[in-house]
């Protein structure tokens, strides 16, 4: 039995960064997971989204004017550069990397470790920074704001629980 007047020598991890850590971890599970597809097999997702294409263009095209399913044409073809065969394998490739990163900064997080906090940021830096490179253009652009967004509140949560790492 333990002397319930001793210390507890083992750190407590709080909720939060519980919380934060079993975000992490599921969220970049389901991205690597998802990246999967574009590093192997490249092939079936140009198809699919092909097939997804002419479903919306033929779906548009009964309720839509003519000029406005042009503007919707251009903005297909703009995003056709995400998914050619090298483009798919590359951002596949570096998007696993990025989630293998993150899941081991958040273990360590987990197990109260500093160094996954700097996993964790490099990972994410990974992540920013790879559609940028990749795609380039507005589309890239897009991509790596939004993920520049996401990336900054997570950090910023995991900040905040840097007094617990050791």
């Amino acid at each position: 039995m333990q002397n319930p007047f001793e210390e507890n020598q083992t750190p407590i991890r709080p909720t939060f960064l519980t919380v934060l850590c079993i975000l992490t971890l599921t969220w970049n599970a389901y991205k690597f997971y998802g990246a999967i597809p574009n590093t192997f097999t490249p092939e079936k997702v140009m198809e699919s989204k092909e097939q997804a294409n002419e479903m919306i263009t033929e779906m548009l095209s009964k309720y839509m004017k003519e000029e406005d399913l042009e503007k919707v044409e251009e903005s297909q073809a703009e995003t056709a550069k995400m998914f050619e065969k090298d483009n798919l394998v590359l951002s596949g490739g570096i998007s696993l990397i990025s989630s293998l990163l993150l899941i081991l900064g958040a273990i360590w997080m987990w197990g109260l470790r500093k160094k996954g906090f700097w996993v964790y940021l490099a990972g994410n830096a990974v992540g920013v920074l790879a559609p940028i490179i990749i795609f380039g253009g507005q589309i890239g652009w897009s991509i790596g704001i939004m993920s520049f967004i996401a990336s900054a509140i997570f950090v910023g949560l995991y900040t905040l629980n840097l007094k617990y790492l050791s």
